[in-house]
């Protein structure tokens, strides 16, 4: 069984099934590259773990996507409209879609957005290098924060200002703490156990629901 999942990823990964290159043959028409995955979708095909969510980023505004795929057999399911996330069901499975962005403000839990077409702009915005690396639909890596080499060197590290990314949005404390299990085999940064200490008020700023959604995470884990 495990020899026959092996060779599944090798010979067709995430984004060579059908439901996937249906969805980006789409977005992606007349040769022009306006979506790419990104996120734990990446991450784990690059690890070699199993792919449950598959979040897509686009250049696209959300009323873009929505006509994009009028008259197709995808549903479009405006989730997370107003910071510009639409879900995508086809044949059951769900595909995250969200237009790149730039945070305008943070409170530490909301944030105010800004539309963007640039890709290494997304890119700055997003936690963690690891989670910024982006998968075009024919396999190609584009990776602005070195993502890669910090997966490799199994390195969890923030983009830009630890501190900053932290107040941005207090979740990230618990997300650090759950890559940095799975991820990483190193010892903490002085530095950044400091952050984190510093910033633990912040917690209780967070709904109940998205805690319990990343404590469970973390419980999951074998080790």
């Amino acid at each position: 069984m495990f020899l026959i999942e092996k060779i599944k990823k090798t010979f067709l990964p995430f984004y060579r099934l059908s439901e996937t290159k249906k969805i980006f043959n789409i977005l992606n028409s007349n040769s022009k590259k306006r979506a790419m995955y990104v996120g734990g979708c990446v991450r784990k095909h690059l690890s070699n773990e199993k792919i449950d969510d598959i979040d897509i980023a686009t250049t696209l505004t959300p009323s873009e996507v929505i006509s994009f795929f009028q008259n197709t057999e995808i549903q479009v399911k405006k989730t997370g409209i107003e910071h510009g996330t639409l879900t995508l069901i086809l044949n059951n499975q769900k595909f995250e879609i969200t237009t790149l962005r730039k945070d305008i403000s943070t409170d530490g839990r909301h944030a105010n957005i800004k539309f963007s077409d640039n890709w290494e702009e997304d890119s700055n915005r997003r936690d963690f290098t690891i989670n910024a690396i982006y998968l075009d639909q024919k396999g190609k890596i584009f990776d602005p924060q070195s993502g890669v080499n910090d997966l490799k060197n199994k390195n969890v590290k923030f983009i830009g200002d630890p501190n900053k990314r932290i107040q941005e949005d207090y979740l990230r404390i618990l997300r650090y703490l759950r890559f940095f299990l799975s991820y990483s085999k190193k010892k903490h940064k002085s530095e950044i156990i400091k952050f984190l200490k510093m910033n633990l008020n912040g917690i209780s700023k967070l709904s109940k629901d998205r805690l319990l959604d990343e404590l469970k995470k973390i419980l999951y884990y074998k080790n």
